[in-house]
């Protein structure tokens, strides 16, 4: 190739090989314009649904650490015993919850590093037809320009001087300024991308070796509840005690709480009446008929149950139901036993909330089940709380919505647990139905 006095030859692999040089050097020294992050609301969404599993994780660990450490405590001081199987069976299900979000943040994982899959092959591309641009513009430069302005721009002895000179000589024209920012950023999306996609995939690799772990810990527990079980059933007349036992505490905390429902239930009733009489003795003087002012209060503060069957929040956060609602058969004790709502795990002393906003109706205590509070809403139903280690409402308080009211108690078998139910009327509901998934 010549240049256009066709007096000298073109080294084009040397030239280009020179200008590259100097547009890495000015890259790198941060000179040229910036660039725009690489950035996907897409990507943007996946992180936060990770966090928020990885945050659920750290509270099932938690929970999971506590039931631990009671049951090595409990091993040290006695034998086996129901409550330890109870123990074990809430260290199983906190397990299966755990390895249930890790199977979600792996699926989110795998969605995030697709994205950026595509991102990098779509910045190679782009990278790669602005470098193959940049190339043309310098030979175009060097073809039109003469040869000692070049060698004087690559013969600088500082980046500084580099610049000065280029812009004397008048080198670098407005369409290769624009050329070098573009392939800047080009460059710095390109490794944007590659580097996290790269982050994305060692996190996967980290979750995977975190599931592996919690599956091996949940095996080891379902074989440590098993000898468990068989060490206790060996000492029948105790087994038998305890199982009794147990079931005692159960039927006094369903006894309580329907009292307290059927109470609840008058006092509706007897207002209901009132409202009622009421109402015949404004016809009779001719006078007009009012609303009742108690229900449309309850109505403006609590959710309307009749849409909200299966998006209720929960009472707590991190919460793994242990004991499901209804008539459950227990195969290790081989009992049925019927819960009128369910029982979740959480870490001791989490905050529990009211599900909707309502009028503290009921509070009461039992040694066994901490404090219990009953709260009632809108269109006669009526939300229960149990096993609270510490309540912050009293009877006819007005709360709100996700307001606390309480703190989760202690269990014998170790943990915390707040046994929650739903009534509507004279009806029990199944509360799993009602919540969130």
């Amino acid at each position: 190739m010549k240049c256009k006095d066709d007096t000298t030859t073109i080294n084009l692999p040397l030239l280009l090989r020179h200008a590259a040089t100097v547009v890495l050097v000015l890259l790198a020294a941060g000179l040229l314009p910036g660039n725009n992050a690489l950035c996907s609301p897409e990507i943007d969404r996946i992180a936060k649904e990770r966090k928020k599993l990885e945050k659920d994780i750290v509270g099932l660990q938690k929970q999971l650490k506590e039931f631990q450490v009671k049951l090595k405590k409990t091993q040290e001081e006695e034998k086996q015993s129901v409550e330890a199987l109870k123990n074990y069976n809430a260290q199983i299900k906190v397990l299966e919850k755990m390895i249930a979000k890790n199977n979600a943040r792996l699926r989110a994982q795998n969605r995030e590093i697709t994205i950026l899959k595509k991102q990098y092959a779509e910045n190679q591309s782009t990278y790669q037809r602005i470098v193959d641009e940049f190339r043309g513009v310098v030979v175009n430069v060097y073809k039109s320009g003469s040869k000692q302005p070049v060698e004087l721009l690559f013969a600088s002895s500082s980046l500084n001087q580099a610049v000065v000179r280029s812009r004397y000589i008048g080198l670098f024209s407005e369409a290769v300024i624009r050329r070098v920012d573009n392939l800047q950023q080009a460059a710095k999306e390109l490794e944007k991308s590659r580097t996290e996609l790269e982050k994305s995939r060692q996190r996967r690799s980290n979750v995977l070796r975190e599931q592996e772990g919690q599956k091996r810990n949940f095996s080891e527990k379902k074989k440590e509840k098993q000898v468990a079980l068989n060490t206790l059933k060996k000492d029948e007349e105790k087994f038998a005690g305890e199982i009794q036992a147990n079931r005692k505490k159960l039927q006094k905390l369903q006894k309580k709480i329907e009292e307290l429902i059927k109470a609840e239930q008058a006092a509706i009733e007897r207002e209901k009446e009132r409202q009622r009489l009421e109402e015949e003795r404004r016809r009779k003087a001719g006078l007009a008929v009012l609303a009742d002012s108690s229900e449309a209060a309850l109505a403006a503060l609590s959710t309307d149950f009749s849409t909200a069957f299966g998006k209720l929040p929960w009472p707590v956060d991190n919460g793994v139901i242990v004991r499901k609602f209804g008539k459950i058969h227990d195969p290790d004790l081989n009992i049925v036993t019927t819960n009128n709502g369910v029982d979740i795990s959480v870490s001791s002393g989490s905050p529990v909330r009211a599900v909707s906003g309502g009028k503290i109706a009921q509070i009461a205590y039992l040694p066994t089940y901490g404090n219990i509070v009953i709260i009632r809403h809108a269109q006669s139903f009526l939300t229960v709380y149990a096993n609270l280690a510490k309540i912050s409402v009293a009877k006819n308080d007005i709360v709100a919505g996700r307001e606390v009211i309480g703190l989760a108690g202690p269990m014998p078998e170790g943990g915390s647990l707040v046994h929650f139910e739903i009534w509507k009327g004279k009806a029990k509901q199944d509360p799993q139905k009602w919540l969130k998934k």
